[in-house]
């Protein structure tokens, strides 16, 4: 079985979604406690980046994590922005594994 590029794209980007969830649920676990040290927001930030937007929008809104746009703007435009470019990324993968 030979995979194309679009399926180990879509294989990255499920993969780095569930590390994303992960990481939202961990941080979201140590925000009730002040004592514990947290998961650093740019590494949130950056996991939404590098593929895992799906699961930071999920982890955002399942979870209710990071939501407050008043001070976490940041955070709603990184993961809109990321999954548009994570989807704009694998329509164009689509588009030209076909046209070889």
């Amino acid at each position: 079985m030979t995979l194309t590029l679009v399926q180990i794209y879509l294989i990255a980007v499920a993969v780095m979604s569930v590390i994303t969830f992960g990481a939202f649920a961990v941080d979201k676990i140590k925000s009730r406690d002040e004592s514990t040290s947290r998961v650093p927001e740019i590494a949130l930030l950056s996991f939404m980046g590098f593929g895992g937007a799906v699961g930071g929008l999920f982890g955002m809104y399942l979870l209710r994590h990071k939501t407050n746009f008043k001070t976490k703007y940041h955070f709603g435009v990184t993961v809109w922005l990321a999954l548009a470019l994570q989807v704009a990324l694998a329509v164009f993968l689509a588009f030209f594994s076909e046209v070889q």
